[in-house]
């Protein structure tokens, strides 16, 4: 998208139908899109040696293993402090809702997001960074 590499967008999804289609929609509009189905992964990905490090992460709250808000956590009280993050939920309750606002997101959608609302959000995000 910049000429010299692709903008890198990290996708934490446990649901694997949504995850693939998100993965195809940003890779269709020019994204390189790595997958994460769990919070666990999404942890690994972010700091494996060997893993290009995301221009941005768009992030479900409610997974398995450890959920959105304790990732966005860990991304805020470690080395990726300033990393943009789009939260994308269905289900987040008001108490999560609140403190991943505190924790402070680029941008928050409910699900179902429109297309265009989500690669929206990540170009204003990249935009911005």
């Amino acid at each position: 998208m910049d000429g010299q590499h692709s903008l890198r967008v990290l996708v934490v999804e446990d649901n694997a139908e949504l995850r693939a289609v998100l993965g195809e929609l940003l890779a269709r509009h020019g994204f390189e899109a790595d997958l994460a189905a769990n919070g666990v992964e999404a942890m690994v990905a972010l700091t494996s040696p060997d893993a290009p490090l995301p221009d941005v992460v768009i992030l479900d709250v409610t997974m398995p293993l450890e959920n959105g808000v304790h990732v966005l956590r860990f991304i805020r009280n470690g080395l990726r402090r300033f990393l943009p993050v789009i939260v994308l939920t269905a289900s987040a309750t008001s108490e999560q809702e609140e403190e991943i606002r505190g924790l402070g997101v680029e941008a928050y959608l409910r699900k179902p997001a429109s297309a265009d609302a989500l690669l929206g959000a990540v170009r204003r995000v990249l935009r911005r960074a």
